[in-house]
């Protein structure tokens, strides 16, 4: 008897849990077999088995199988919201002062959760002598395979089944952050060769987060330049990723995905921290109207070191009579987002619940010989014991792009959403049912909205 895997996904390139992680495998003697399935075996980065399954050849005629283990791996993916340097505060407050600021890179604990995880698979089979015994193990029969995972939505568009890449491993000009900012068409301010921007708007008084991943990739460097409105370079500086929080050899799971610092707060304090002369200039200019960011396997600022593409952080401080909502959302591709909604917002309790119990009225228990029964006017009969609420909040963006909408969608789709308050997030639900993708052709100014229901109750009585 001889074993193999005849397809499996590769080694090096992320592959997502939202499309089939296909084993195809094979018994290559022909021989009658009794009780015969083929057995793989899941085990995480420790060698600790996770999953064992088991399935039959598809006929005698036809020895092969079929292991499909997206769902399986999956159960094993998480997120991170808090600052893994300083485990007590949340995510926005990497590169801050106070909460490690050197370290602007975030990883994820070393028990986990991990973003992305190695995991290994080994192939056997079991078989018996005869249909009357049972059937015996023989496990890790070939060379195992390892399959790196993480969770990345899969529209499907009519593509055929593949492997879509390391889309998300920064090593190319073509790589991305784990993030779904929109290409509104906008060259970048580096240079035409550096291609066009994905978009995001922020206040200089604001915190973000962006999510990369170095694992396979080359991308040791963060470049970033800052700009005036008419295009003038302000500065230029970089962040070594290796000396900022993360790593030069990416050999465990809580490597493999970095959450880094990238709003003005972060930037800001993070240079004062580390003295980076170039970064305070750029991002405390007076005159900043935007600033660029782009991995990079060098310190040069160079297309020929491009390891990413470039993201642009406007600087919007909004000019709303309301008060600005900052939201933090669980992106398509596994990664953290950023949006502000700067019009009309109304916060609201809703599903007031009362727990009411009636108590006659009258001093029953204190009856003696010298007091006697009586009642006052301001005795309850019916009394509420508790009040439960739902406190929601329903925000609207200012006018949009129509580029925005599949960013967007996003956060009505995300299974995380939090309103950033200050160095605190905020856990919410989007209670929304449906979301419309807007075009200015149907709507001519664009603006969305949401209804966001607080996850924790108030404490009201």
């Amino acid at each position: 008897m001889a074993v193999q895997f005849d397809v499996f996904p590769d080694a090096n390139n992320f592959q997502s849990t939202a499309d089939p992680i296909i084993f195809q495998v094979s018994e290559n003697v022909v021989d009658t077999y009794f009780k015969y399935r083929f057995i793989l075996q899941v085990l995480d980065e420790n060698s600790n088995e996770v999953a064992r399954l088991k399935t039959h050849m598809l006929s005698a005629s036809n020895q092969v199988a079929v292991f499909d283990v997206s769902r399986i791996v999956d159960d094993y993916l998480g997120t991170i919201a808090f600052n893994t340097n300083d485990t007590d505060a949340s995510l926005v407050t990497l590169g801050r002062t106070g909460h490690t600021p050197v370290n602007i890179i975030g990883l994820s604990p070393s028990a986990g959760p991990h973003v992305a995880k190695r995991f290994q698979f080994r192939l056997g089979y079991e078989d018996a002598v005869s249909a009357a015994e049972p059937p015996t193990e023989y496990l890790n029969q070939v060379s195992a395979k390892y399959v790196r995972c993480f969770r990345n939505e899969f529209t499907n568009q009519g593509e055929n089944y593949g492997d879509r890449g390391k889309e998300f491993q920064v090593a190319q000009d073509t790589s991305n952050f784990m993030s779904s900012a929109p290409d509104l068409g906008t060259t970048s301010a580096f240079g035409s060769a550096f291609g066009t921007v994905r978009e995001h708007r922020i206040g200089t008084d604001q915190a973000a987060v962006i999510t990369w991943s170095n694992d396979q990739g080359t991308g040791q460097y963060i470049q970033i330049r800052g700009f005036e409105a008419d295009g003038t370079t302000i500065a230029t500086a970089y962040i070594d990723s290796t000396t900022a929080g993360g790593t030069a050899a990416i050999l465990s799971d809580y490597q493999r995905v970095y959450q880094m610092g990238i709003g003005p707060l972060n930037l800001e304090e993070h240079a004062s921290a580390t003295s980076n002369t170039n970064l305070t200039t750029l991002i405390t200019d007076a005159d900043l109207a935007y600033y660029e960011i782009y991995a990079s396997a060098s310190t040069s600022v160079s297309d020929a070191f491009q390891d990413s593409v470039v993201h642009r952080f406007t600087i919007d401080e909004g000019c709303s009579k309301y008060p600005r909502v900052q939201l933090m959302f669980l992106n398509r591709h596994g990664g953290w987002d950023f949006f502000n909604f700067d019009q009309k917002s109304e916060n609201s309790l809703n599903k007031i619940e009362r727990t009411t119990y009636n108590r006659p009225r009258g001093n029953w228990d204190d009856v003696t010989t010298s007091v006697d029964w009586t009642y006052y006017g301001w005795e309850r009969g019916v009394s509420v014991t508790s009040v439960k609420a739902e406190r929601q909040v329903r925000i609207s963006s200012d006018y949009v792009d129509e580029g925005y909408k599949s960013h967007l969608r996003d956060i009505a789709t995300s299974p995380e959403v939090f309103i950033v308050d200050g160095d605190n997030l905020i856990p919410v639900l989007v209670t929304d049912s449906e979301y419309l993708f807007k075009t200015s052709a149907n709507d001519k100014l664009i603006s969305y909205s949401f209804t966001l229901l607080r996850s924790n109750r108030p404490r009201l009585k």
